[in-house]
């Protein structure tokens, strides 16, 4: 007759040894995002002259470095908290959310790398491009590990679902903003098509307003 109770510390060992490894994910991105984070602060320009006026004058030269980075950070740390939430209750992994994590992780990491690239001067609508699409490529790669962590069962007994369709539906209408400001980058080649991205916030919140009162 098989000792049921000899097999409990078994089960549990096995449940903590699959809990600490999905801390160390979670810690790990935690640090790669802080990494990112300070990348973009140690590539802005530093304003250089010998009196207070050169020095705002410097400053007003390199606007464009200063907005990139204040977009690039918030993108980021909204990045950052979706992560978050998603990996809350997360406590067991498997090969292929680690493998969608590290891709996640690659296009967080570049980040900083676009923004000293759609900061830069001439082929506005080239370097524009490159920016967005690293920004929709990391809501896909988010979208695909809430689906992946829900589907294969990965978060603690009794916990809620990490997103909801309304949230998945706020994601998509942002991915869907970045995407449609592509074209808007190539046709007008200015400045405007940030407008596109500012939008996104509003398009988000628009959805999920739209999406509570369908399910009312």
């Amino acid at each position: 007759m098989t000792d049921q109770s000899s097999d409990a510390p078994d089960v549990e060992a096995a449940s903590d040894v699959e809990l600490i490894s999905a801390e160390r994910l979670v810690f790990f991105s935690d640090a790669v995002v802080a990494i990112a984070i300070t990348l973009l602060a140690l590539g802005l320009p530093v304003p250089h002259g010998a009196t207070s006026p050169a020095i705002f004058k410097a400053i007003w030269a390199d606007r464009p470095a200063y907005f990139a980075f204040l977009i690039s950070f918030a993108v980021i740390a909204n990045h950052w908290r979706n992560h978050h939430r998603l990996y809350r209750n997360v406590v067991r992994l498997d090969g292929r959310i680690v493998t969608m994590n590290m891709f996640w992780l690659l296009l967080i990491v570049i980040t900083p790398f676009a923004t000293r690239l759609i900061s830069g001067n001439g082929a506005f609508g080239a370097r524009f491009t490159i920016y967005a699409v690293i920004q929709v490529g990391a809501i896909l790669a988010f979208l695909a590990m809430s689906r992946h962590i829900q589907s294969r069962h990965l978060l603690r007994l009794g916990a809620p679902d990490p997103t909801s369709r309304i949230d998945n539906a706020a994601l998509l209408a942002v991915a869907g903003m970045f995407a449609l400001s592509i074209p808007v980058a190539f046709a007008t080649n200015s400045q405007w098509a940030f407008a596109i991205w500012v939008g996104s916030v509003f398009a988000a919140k628009a959805v999920r307003r739209r999406s509570l009162e369908e399910y009312r």
